[in-house]
């Protein structure tokens, strides 16, 4: 059988063109029907090109993208460019890897990758003038299938979405008819810039017959404010392969998918919650389109009487109403973490725990493309998704935040004092330790998911001697952080404060240590006799009673060293000194655990305690890095 031959003619895309565009001008040059082109060029098998999948927009899979490719005479390049697929990395896009569903994450709303009608310029369509143009018009782009493209900054306009003659929308999903990248691919002769609106459908031989009006030739225009088109031009450049790589969102840098992930976000967050964020539009005409857009998607409760509550539908088809909430978005996008959050505040509800379980709040959690770093900083306080249901931990699974270079593993199970004083302020009537300690359980529960209890039994604080801690005291103390911090002056100052640690950690010149790398070392870890024999042997004598040096002290000993490397609490440090003796001898050493303790950490310890203290720093700081060490050399550090 002989190779394929490709087309007798074909021609050069035009720079930023789409895959339905280039198929109308080549179709128009070659005098056939989309359909029949479709089939000659592999994209569709014989028969079936009539309807092409909207899936085509993204990219062309293989085989058909060779096919393609030899038929049209393209190099793969010129083909790709005409896919959305050459802004991965940019937009986001629906995901391809098979392990994304299956671990709970989809887009934002899958029905706003794609504006729900093909938008245009008709002065785009027109032409530039050039020979090729004035035959076959203008591009048809890729960049209008984007709701975030509402206008056009080359003619000062915003994009149109309607016929001037059929009044229907171009290209747009109709009801009950799987979407396509074409209507009428059977229609031959139409110029690239004529409606294909089919008045009559088609029969099995007989083609639909179209509107054909002149798109191109619209008079109608719509000027946009020039606050749309700088917005519209910064929009653009983040598409832009070669154009800027980052910007700024909610106060902090993001790339360009994470700034498109917060615009379609809160673009969601503002028809949700219409028309709160009203005051925010750019004009009177954005509002009253916004407004006509949101009355599309309300629905009338079930019980009479009841308020409409609006639904996720897609975005606008209006320009002018995606020109007004991409704007909105990109408004509150302007200020810092807190400034984002206080507005965020005034739309969602005042319980964070109805707040993460709105259809909102589980979208932005689970979300495949996440939202940026600066968007994620000032919902995450907003959204605390886990809770303690019942008498058992059963907190949600989603973690808040996505942190690039470190995990639960670089948290301690006590956060440092330091880290405390720079983030945290007092809470009123609640215990240091207890916030303390709390800190350190949200932090691992912001980054890794799961309950209050998982968090515990990671650090390695679930069960201890529950004769200090009480049964239920990781609950009771979080309890206690919990409802002080609401009663603060900032009732999410303490959450806000645990986001600013997450950002501090993934800063690159944060050094990271493996917390829970130690903790494994030192699971069992004790002095040993002849390091303590060493030891004590150095230490200066005191005046007055000989101090005891004996096992009992070398187990406090061995505490107040594995605090300082795992930077734990002494609480719940290995005891397997205590654990050896007699239940008696057990006993003894634990009534007198406190007093030694304290007399150790005394604000101004004796002369024995100081001394013996800074030979226990000596050790503890060699013991932390033969461990960070062997941790790189093995390959199980953080």
């Amino acid at each position: 059988m002989p190779a394929p031959r490709p087309l007798g003619r074909s021609l050069v895309p035009i720079p930023g063109e789409s895959l339905p565009g280039f198929l109308l001008r080549l179709s128009f040059r070659l005098g056939l029907p989309p359909a029949g082109l479709a089939e000659l060029s592999g994209l569709a098998p014989a028969g079936r090109g009539a309807r092409l999948s909207v899936i085509l927009l993204t990219g062309i899979p293989e085989p058909a993208s060779r096919a393609f490719t030899l038929m049209t005479r393209l190099t793969g390049r010129q083909a790709a460019q005409l896919g959305l697929a050459a802004w991965q990395g940019r937009y986001p896009l629906p995901p391809a890897a098979p392990g994304i569903a299956a671990a709970g994450l989809r887009p934002l709303n899958r029905q706003s990758i794609f504006a729900p009608a093909t938008r245009y310029c008709p002065e785009c369509l027109a032409g530039d003038g050039s020979v090729i143009q004035e035959a076959s018009g203008g591009a048809w782009l890729k960049a209008w299938h984007l709701p975030v493209v509402f206008a056009c900054p080359a003619h000062q306009r915003l994009m149109e979405h309607l016929c001037p003659e059929c009044g229907q929308a171009v290209r747009a999903r109709r009801a009950g008819i799987p979407a396509a990248i074409l209507p009428a691919m059977r229609a031959a002769g139409l110029h690239p810039a004529q409606c294909r609106t089919e008045l009559v459908p088609g029969r099995r031989y007989r083609p639909p017959v179209c509107c054909g009006a002149r798109l191109d030739q619209s008079g109608h225009r719509r000027p946009a404010d020039p606050r749309l088109i700088a917005l519209q031009g910064k929009i653009l450049d983040l598409l832009d392969q070669d154009g800027a790589g980052s910007t700024i969102s909610a106060g902090l840098p993001a790339p360009p998918a994470g700034y498109f992930a917060d615009l379609q976000a809160l673009g969601l967050l503002a028809c949700w919650t219409w028309p709160s964020a009203r005051h925010l539009s750019p004009s009177g005409e954005a509002a009253s389109a916004i407004d006509e857009h949101v009355a599309s998607l309300r629905r009338p409760e079930a019980s009479p009487g009841s308020a409409a509550r609006v639904r996720f539908g897609p975005p606008p088809a209006d320009a002018a109403a995606s020109a007004g909430l991409t704007y909105i978005a990109d408004r509150i996008l302007g200020g810092s973490p807190d400034d984002v959050r206080e507005l965020l505040r005034q739309l969602l509800p005042s319980s964070t725990r109805k707040a993460s379980r709105t259809y909102w709040g589980l979208r932005v959690l689970r979300s495949a493309t996440p939202c940026s770093a600066g968007l994620q900083t000032a919902y995450a306080p907003l959204l605390r998704t886990f809770t303690r249901e019942g008498s058992q931990p059963q907190g949600r699974r989603n973690a808040v935040l996505r942190p690039e270079r470190w995990g639960p593993e670089n948290i301690p199970a006590f956060l440092p004092r330091d880290w405390h004083d720079r983030h945290l302020t007092p809470i009123a009537g609640v215990s240091l330790m207890f916030v303390r300690r709390t800190a350190a359980l949200r932090l691992v529960q912001m980054v890794a998911g799961g309950s209050l209890g998982e968090a515990a039994g990671f650090l390695g604080i679930a069960s201890t001697d529950t004769t200090w801690l009480g049964k239920s005291g990781i609950y009771s103390g979080a309890g206690r952080v919990h409802t002080g911090a609401r009663q603060q002056p900032d009732p999410f100052g303490f959450e806000a404060a645990l986001t600013a640690i997450a950002r501090e950690l993934d800063e690159p010149a944060t050094p990271l240590v493996s917390y829970q790398r130690r903790r494994q070392a030192l699971e069992n870890w004790r002095i040993d006799k002849d390091t303590w024999t060493s030891l004590t042997a150095r230490l200066p004598p005191v005046s007055g009673t000989r101090p005891e040096i004996g096992d009992r002290k070398r187990q406090i000993a061995s505490i107040y060293v594995w605090v300082q490397v795992t930077s734990g609490e002494h609480h719940f440090a290995p005891r397997p000194i205590e654990a050896a003796q007699p239940p008696e001898i057990q006993e003894e050493w634990k009534n007198r655990r406190n007093t030694i303790w304290s007399l150790m950490n005394h604000s101004r310890p004796g002369p024995h305690y100081s001394s013996l203290k800074a030979e226990l720093d000596v050790l503890a700081a060699s013991l932390a890095r033969t461990v960070d060490a062997a941790a790189q050399i093995t390959g199980s550090g953080h």
